[in-house]
């Protein structure tokens, strides 16, 4: 009798005992891995909104800029002269640029009459009819109601973009100016190369080593960044829901990317960082261990914790009943 139970109590200390334990463990790794989670994506999250933050504040400055130099009284008396020598309007352009550290790749102005003004050393650079063979810019001429506009230009671009601009086309702000009011306005033209956007989110932080930032163009047009890690496009159903709202964040279907995208200045792009959450739950598996290891210290724990019961209790018990016997 007091040996079976001697059994229950070491099988009833043991199996409680290691069950508390396990249990214990799994909620604690759950409990960690969940808050590693919720503070990567806190700190993703004002990562990619203070990188979105500078690049606004370029690229306003290069805006507010663009329309200083269009309003400026030697482009505007200069430029708009019949038979105004182009070299003379390049050189204006040239010393307002300059002064005003404007860091870009061109500047063309565009006069209705299809006379165009650039920044010294640029050639070949495309006609006002060429220029109109490109959509966007043409439904930006012909809207009256909008005055400037920022976009990416990467369809059917001439020969002159693809020799002074990367393969990814460009980003450009595009400015409606006139010399008089209610006059037939101009355009002007302020180019970035599209690779710059992505300076802006560089980082040296070792949570976003293996980070992917590419730009959606048009909602279909995917152009990955060289300072990233190579990765795949996104799945269909990612990039659909990238392509809902001007900004925000979400976890991929498949659990294996955090996203964060966000549309640049009202334009046809939106920028997007994909972030792999596992980076930072891999940094658990010290604690995974940790766990791991403490089973069979709880298991030896509790073997111990066994037999001191069934010293204290179940012996004593087996000697009274011995000497009751005795006794009797």
């Amino acid at each position: 009798m007091f040996k079976k139970l001697s059994r229950r109590i070491m099988l009833i200390t043991i199996s409680g005992l290691s069950f508390c334990i396990a249990v214990m463990g799994v909620f604690a790794y759950q409990w960690a891995k969940k808050t590693v989670l919720f503070e990567t994506v806190q700190v993703s999250s004002n990562y990619f909104r203070s990188s979105n933050d500078l690049l606004e504040q370029y690229l306003n400055y290069i805006g507010e800029t663009a329309k200083m130099i269009a309003n400026n009284p030697g482009i505007t008396e200069t430029a708009w002269r019949p038979n105004v020598p182009p070299s003379k309007v390049s050189l204006l352009l040239d010393r307002l640029t300059f002064g005003m550290n404007m860091d870009v790749k061109g500047i063309s102005l565009y006069r209705p009459d299809g006379t165009v003004f650039t920044l010294s050393g640029m050639s070949n650079v495309p006609s006002m009819e060429k220029l109109k063979e490109e959509e966007p810019i043409r439904r930006f001429m012909n809207d009256s109601g909008e005055q400037w506009k920022w976009l990416s230009r990467y369809k059917n671009l001439s020969p002159y973009y693809y020799d002074r601009y990367s393969t990814n086309g460009t980003f450009s702000y595009l400015l409606k100016w006139t010399v008089s009011e209610g006059g037939t306005p101009g355009t002007m033209i302020v180019d970035l190369d599209a690779d710059k956007l992505f300076g802006f989110f560089r980082t040296d932080n070792d949570l976003f080593r293996h980070n992917c930032l590419f730009l959606i163009r048009d909602g279909e047009n995917i152009v990955h960044s060289s300072l990233s890690g190579s990765a795949d496009d996104a799945a269909p159903q990612d990039l659909t829901q990238l392509n809902n709202g001007l900004e925000g964040r979400f976890i991929s279907a498949d659990g294996d990317q955090l996203y964060l995208y966000h549309t640049v200045m009202n334009s046809n792009v939106k920028i997007v960082v994909s972030i792999p959450p596992r980076d930072s739950v891999s940094n658990l598996s010290a604690l995974k261990w940790s766990i791991v290891l403490l089973g069979p210290l709880s298991g030896l724990f509790a073997v111990i914790l066994a037999l001191m019961l069934k010293r204290s209790v179940t012996r004593p018990l087996a000697q009274l009943y011995g000497r009751m016997r005795a006794f009797r």
